[in-house]
């Protein structure tokens, strides 16, 4: 019971110093005036940008037939394998951070 008194008497005081500062924050809230609605008025945005500018633009680039860029590709993936295979022989540091010979990206 004296344990029951205990954590009553400790959380009331606190529930109450909760509820006073929540009420002093709203009312400091609802003083704030809020832009009037004006039917008439249109709202400008900016246009939507996406990490960059819409005046950097990428120049038209030519396009490649499909069995180059899957020559490409396949040239990239066995590189990486044999960039695996070789750490998994030897696994040092300097090979696990060392680049393939890729023209692509990593």
């Amino acid at each position: 019971m004296a344990m029951f008194l205990m954590i009553l008497f400790t959380s009331v005081p606190v529930l109450v110093l909760c509820a006073i500062l929540f009420a002093g924050t709203s009312r400091r809230n609802g003083e704030e005036k809020l832009p009037e609605f004006q039917p008439g008025a249109k709202a400008s945005l900016a246009p939507p940008r996406f990490f960059a500018d819409e005046s950097v633009r990428p120049s038209p680039q030519t396009t490649y037939p499909v069995e180059v860029l899957l020559s490409q590709i396949e040239r990239h993936i066995r590189l990486e394998q044999a960039a695996a295979e070789s750490f998994l022989d030897v696994p040092t540091r300097e090979s696990l951070h060392s680049r393939t010979a890729t023209p692509l990206m990593n």
